[in-house]
């Protein structure tokens, strides 16, 4: 039975399913994303980490529209939004989705004050109102006077050139901007220590989800929409787990454990079980 996404998305903010990216290279092709799934509550702040190249700044550009995947699908309060055409995408962008990059995006020539006001004007707003919550938005930051944001905030490796002191002050700004405004923040980075000022923390590794951090159980995985699960690298690891394994349900949940190419797989040892 296929899910309803209409159903979902009176629950979730956002719904991304079966996501895919494939880049070519010449006669090459590299793929960035091989079917990611997973939800993110309105308001939520949510951390997805990740080493360099695991997909996952390509994956923030399709949630921000700046990208198409090459398939799946991503729904925003409803609506799809890996189907708009490019005056569609730009006008979500203007009016729903804010960036924080890495690289500062400053319109040389311009202050502070009328950098922040710009978005804000392309996207309609009248001058008083724009110069009043620039100035609010600047102020939260340190750096004059700073308010209203956008519902769904993007970060991307915000704080990868920061110092640890400036860091903290960054993301202590972040979070305080999610609590105060209900802002919906997703932030990618590599560094797990950014990653723990989220409420939720997803991992990625080579364009799949490989799991998540529970505060009350720990390493934790999801079976996305297609039955697909991801186990932790550490977790295969210590139970031994190679490419293929046995799957056995029993009345403690699921029993997973190595495939014996012998012919003699041990029932008794090496078994994960999964509820």
């Amino acid at each position: 039975m296929s899910e309803n996404l209409e159903e979902l998305s009176d629950e979730y903010k956002i719904i991304v399913r079966d996501l895919m990216k494939v880049y070519k290279r010449g006669q090459k092709e590299v793929i960035a994303l091989r079917g990611i799934d997973f939800e993110v509550n309105a308001g939520e702040f949510l951390s997805i980490i990740g080493p360099s190249g695991s997909g996952k700044s390509t994956l923030l550009k399709m949630l921000g529209a700046l990208d198409k995947p090459t398939a799946g699908a991503i729904i925003y309060d409803g609506h799809s939004v890996t189907t708009l055409d490019d005056r569609r995408s730009m006008l979500y962008r203007r009016q729903k989705v804010g960036f924080v990059w890495q690289i500062g995006n400053l319109v040389p020539g311009l202050n502070a004050l009328k950098n922040v006001i710009l978005p804000m004007k392309l996207a309609g707003a009248p001058s008083r109102q724009s110069n009043e919550r620039a100035l609010m938005l600047l102020e939260k930051l340190g750096l004059s006077s700073r308010i209203d944001n956008p519902e769904l905030l993007l970060g991307d490796e915000i704080t990868g050139e920061l110092d640890s002191e400036t860091t903290e002050i960054v993301m202590e700004a972040l979070k305080n901007t999610n609590k105060e405004f209900g802002t919906t923040v997703i932030n990618v980075t590599h560094n797990p220590k950014v990653a723990e000022y989220a409420d939720r923390v997803l991992r990625i590794r080579d364009g799949l989800i490989e799991g998540q951090k529970h505060i009350l159980y720990g390493d934790i995985t999801e079976i996305d929409a297609k039955g697909r699960m991801v186990i932790p690298e550490t977790v295969r690891r210590l139970a031994g787990l190679g490419k293929r394994v046995v799957l056995r349900a029993t009345s403690d949940g699921l029993l997973i454990s190595p495939l014996d190419t012998s012919g003699k797989n041990d029932n008794n040892n090496n078994d994960t079980a999964t509820n």
